[in-house]
């Protein structure tokens, strides 16, 4: 009888216990990466950070290790943001629209560095 291997199930459970797997220093914050990014628009934002907790969720990485609600004062204001980890930044950055450039240059250098690893 066939039985349905999930390799990315057995690569999880291997390495999760292991620190260095899932980076979980806070960082960075979300509005430095998407200023680099060049985005601006609240709602595609809002958009990808709600994709990137999906995924944490889908895949049992702890949210709180990796996002953290944050307060910083630009100058003139108190705005919201969010610490993130390494791990948090990617999936931010992939679950962005490739519409923009910047994104998708941002997507395919991921891409590419994961299959120099394989």
């Amino acid at each position: 009888m066939l039985k349905l291997y999930d390799y990315l199930q057995d690569m999880m459970n291997e390495h999760n216990n292991r620190q260095w797997f899932f980076e979980t220093r806070l960082n960075y914050f979300i509005s430095d990466i998407l200023e680099m990014l060049n985005i601006k628009d609240t709602e595609e934002i809002s958009s990808s950070l709600n994709r990137a907790f999906q995924a944490c969720a889908a895949l049992n990485i702890s949210f709180e290790k990796n996002f953290k609600r944050v307060y910083r004062f630009n100058g003139e204001n108190l705005i919201a943001d969010w610490k993130i980890s390494p791990l948090g930044g990617y999936l931010i950055i992939i679950n962005c629209s490739p519409s923009h450039e910047t994104v998708a240059k941002a997507q395919l250098y991921f891409a590419m560095n994961q299959i120099a690893y394989k």
